[in-house]
């Protein structure tokens, strides 16, 4: 006989289908629609049995209370709200709520009060008995129904301000903490397009941490816990597109609307494995950076058909400049040290912050200066702070020397003051760690190490194709002098490095790539009527 955490599973798994696919959810409602429908059949035949035709009032009685519990039967999810939406009306605009009314005890009340009114008519049971749970039912669901209604009319307003926007497309996020960097990253360039779009976003716990965070220009819309309700009334006529930025599961919410097209298109190129996640088959359109990104599915064995693919560059590193002139003619190279952050499980951990103070002390006693930037979530880690800190104070204290002419960067100036492309294009040189900053990096053509927390260097370029055009660093830092010597002067990497850009960006070059994705997308956008 099955388990308790076989019915559990069970359970849950029903749950989650009910959340991400619209035909599951159809079916479920067709389903209860007809079990209550039977049962309401049931009481009224029983009664029948017991005591003849049951009289109007006990045939009313069944009929709200069936109708009232299958309303109720669920904890309704909140309204939606909007921010930055011209239109909507004040109660569906403002902060994002902290609360939200508990409905929890009204609808369990209503499923036992529901039922009892279906066993009192069945009873035959007088009309006062019947009143009794009836009058309950009335309460305790019209409570939900009411609720239900108010909730359906702010969503529809929203919808009118969005159809008054005229949205082609929405960025559909359902991503955790680093949102302001991967909204940040791909506004621009889809508004680049030359049409309105929209934000959406999923987890109502960072609702205020992304708005406060960013400066978008889009409006930004916070969906309720039931995605799928609000979305089948706040796809406007016009919004066609929805584009992806995080591998959150709960993209699949999103994705249950088959009257969009469904665009990855992540933040950033690396090759971490989340770059190839087997859920990216699922996307009607994966827009890449290079060819890279192509073979990098392949030889990981997810496979998605080549017309899928659409190669656009990176439109974001239209702002690196390219390398002027040989690292080995600069008297003081300044090397920007851009580790990533640790991931939630150790598969994906690749960031060398661990050893950090060790990196960046390499780097003082070969000549040059440093620029340190970490991940932005490295500083929210309490752990990783404690790294952070660690490899601020070896350069604050090589600063602060008066016997030594290290200049270098660290704290607000070039994590908060520089954006990470002003960054690169004050360094010479780059180390860092299997990240995406490396593959923007290409774009300066200038000399690059990456760090291998794990493995040799031979086989950390096996893994990881675009190591292949860098110097690499093992964790234990042994052959750091040599490594980095050779990236500051002779630079025996150059022409892997510029083989590599071809691939990993698409031979892109300057504003190419900005102008080719804004290109494509307008004329998608453009077909797009109301």
């Amino acid at each position: 006989m099955p388990d308790d955490s076989y019915f559990e599973r069970q359970r849950q798994d029903f749950i989650h289908r009910h959340r991400i696919s619209l035909r599951f959810r159809r079916g479920a409602d067709v389903l209860v629609w007809g079990v209550a429908t039977a049962l309401l059949l049931v009481a009224i035949a029983v009664h029948a049995i017991v005591d003849g035709l049951p009289s109007w009032f006990d045939v009313v009685a069944v009929l709200v209370a069936t109708v009232l519990t299958v309303v109720a039967l669920r904890r309704p999810a909140p309204a939606p709200h909007a921010h930055g939406l011209p239109g909507v009306p004040g109660d569906a605009h403002g902060p994002c709520p902290a609360d939200h009314p508990d409905l929890g005890p009204w609808v369990i009340g209503s499923r036992v009060a529901g039922p009892l009114t279906l066993v009192a008519v069945a009873a035959a049971a007088p009309s006062g008995v019947v009143a009794v749970p009836l009058v309950a039912v009335v309460l305790l669901a019209g409570r939900v129904a009411v609720y239900l209604v108010a909730v359906r009319r702010r969503t529809r307003a929203i919808a009118r301000a969005l159809a008054a926007h005229q949205p082609r497309f929405a960025i559909a996020y359902a991503g955790y903490g680093g949102g302001p960097t991967h909204l940040t990253m791909w506004e621009d360039p889809l508004l680049s397009a030359g049409f309105p779009g929209v934000v959406f976003n999923y987890r109502e716990q960072y609702c205020e941490y992304l708005r406060e965070n960013t400066d978008l220009t889009s409006p930004f819309v916070q969906l309720s816990t039931d995605a799928i309700r609000d979305l089948k009334t706040l796809i406007v006529p016009t919004l066609k597109w929805f584009f992806y930025l995080h591998n959150a599961k709960s993209n699949y919410r999103y994705m249950a609307m088959k009257q969009v097209t469904h665009v990855w298109l992540g933040h950033g190129d690396s090759d971490k494995p989340a770059s190839v996640f087997g859920r990216h088959a699922d996307y009607d359109l994966l827009v890449v950076s290079g060819t890279a990104a192509i073979d990098r599915y392949e030889t990981s064995g997810v496979h998605i058909p080549r017309e899928k693919f659409v190669v656009l560059g990176r439109p974001q590193v239209q702002g690196i400049e390219a390398a002027t002139r040989s690292i080995a003619d600069v008297e003081r190279p300044v090397v920007l040290y851009a580790p990533t952050w640790q991931g939630k499980r150790m598969r994906v951990n690749f960031s060398s912050l661990r050893v950090g103070a060790e990196i960046v002390e390499a780097l003082i006693e070969a000549g040059a200066d440093v620029i340190f930037r970490p991940h932005p979530l490295s500083k929210r880690h309490p752990r990783l702070e404690h790294f952070v800190r660690r490899t601020e104070f070896v350069l604050a204290h090589d600063t602060a020397r008066t016997d030594t002419p290290g200049h270098h960067h660290i704290g607000d100036l070039p994590n908060q003051t520089w954006s990470l492309n002003e960054c690169m294009n004050r360094a010479d040189a780059l180390v860092s760690d299997v990240s995406s900053v490396v593959s923007d990096w290409l774009q300066s053509g200038k000399p690059y190490a990456m760090v291998s927390t794990k493995w040799s260097a031979d086989e950390f370029r096996e893994r990881f194709p675009v190591a292949r055009g860098a110097y690499v660093l093992t964790r234990d830092l042994a052959d750091a002098d040599e490594v980095i010597a050779d990236m500051l002067g002779p630079d025996s990497m150059k022409q892997r490095r510029d083989e590599l850009r071809v691939r990993v960006l698409g031979g892109f070059v300057g504003h190419e790539s900005a102008e080719a994705f804004a290109a494509y997308f307008h004329e998608r956008f453009a077909g797009v009527t109301s």
